[in-house]
């Protein structure tokens, strides 16, 4: 593929997720409220769950007000409910309707619209970034890693998300919607209609395994302190089932810990990382 042809594919690509989140952003905000409805929903419940588990004892330690990034700040709710007189937050989102209902929502609260590849933030300004549910929409991990870790202190800390490539549940949702697009393409070609568009435009949702996603954030410098997992049972249409949104809820209430079972069972990833001082 030619230079122009990957930087026109990629910006397709961009506008396909800017287009979804645009497009889901006056619900966002009632995800994380009330009876989740899917088990996705449950899953944004629960990362930003994970996100204060890991967040409050930097609060606890601290001895000034942090400033504090959310890249890929959605409606802003994932920073909810920790106290402002410990934090400034600034969100950022590539969706230009996200930050807008932010915004609205958050008046407390700075909101701009950036690329999570392109941080409109200067050096050394954070001492916390939050980023859930980004990186698996990124065409290009690493730089959006190794620009976080650029606008971190020394000493600052990233407590971001992945998909857990290794867990059961997502190769059952893995292969449900392949097989899924199989039949829509099986029925495309009996019944004679052109439908190759509707497959042009779908973007990548990156995965990770747990030792991937540590290898991602040590090769941007930053140490991994903590990782928490969440989320087990299954997305596609078992998840529909309301037993199943409790059973999961539970289990990752009390089963938080990445161990032998939970890193091959649990959807999602919290990790929280620390860029060293300067004299390290």
């Amino acid at each position: 593929m030619s230079t122009h042809s990957a930087q026109q594919n990629k910006k397709e690509l961009a506008a396909v997720v800017q287009q979804h989140f645009d497009g889901a952003s006056a619900d966002w905000m009632n995800r994380y409220t009330g009876e989740p409805s899917s088990m996705a929903d449950l899953d944004l419940i629960l990362r930003r769950m994970n996100v204060h588990q890991l967040i409050r004892p930097l609060l606890a330690a601290a001895d000034r007000r942090l400033q504090v990034i959310d890249v890929g700040c959605g409606s802003g709710d994932v920073l909810d409910g920790l106290p402002r007189d410990v934090i400034r937050v600034t969100g950022m989102d590539f969706s230009r309707e996200m930050t807008r209902q932010a915004s609205v929502s958050h008046r407390n609260d700075t909101f701009a619209r950036g690329d999570a590849t392109k941080l409109p933030f200067g050096f050394d300004t954070a001492d916390i970034v939050t980023s859930l549910g980004v990186l698996e929409y990124v065409p290009n991990p690493i730089e959006a890693v190794s620009g976080i870790a650029e606008i971190l202190r020394p000493g600052g800390h990233l407590i971001v998300s992945f998909p857990n490539r290794s867990s059961l549940f997502r190769k059952m949702l893995r292969a449900e919607r392949a097989a899924e697009k199989s039949l829509v393409r099986l029925r495309d070609i009996i019944q004679r209609t052109d439908k190759a568009k509707a497959y042009a435009s779908q973007y990548r949702h990156r995965q990770w395994t747990p030792a991937e996603a540590v290898t991602l954030l040590n090769r941007a410098g930053l140490i991994v302190e903590a990782m928490l997992v969440n989320t087990y049972g299954p997305w596609g249409r078992l998840g529909r089932f309301r037993i199943m949104r409790k059973l999961s809820a539970g289990l990752s209430r009390r089963w938080t810990n990445p161990g032998f079972a939970s890193k091959r069972l649990a959807c999602t990833m919290v990790i929280r990382a620390r860029k060293p001082d300067h004299e390290q």
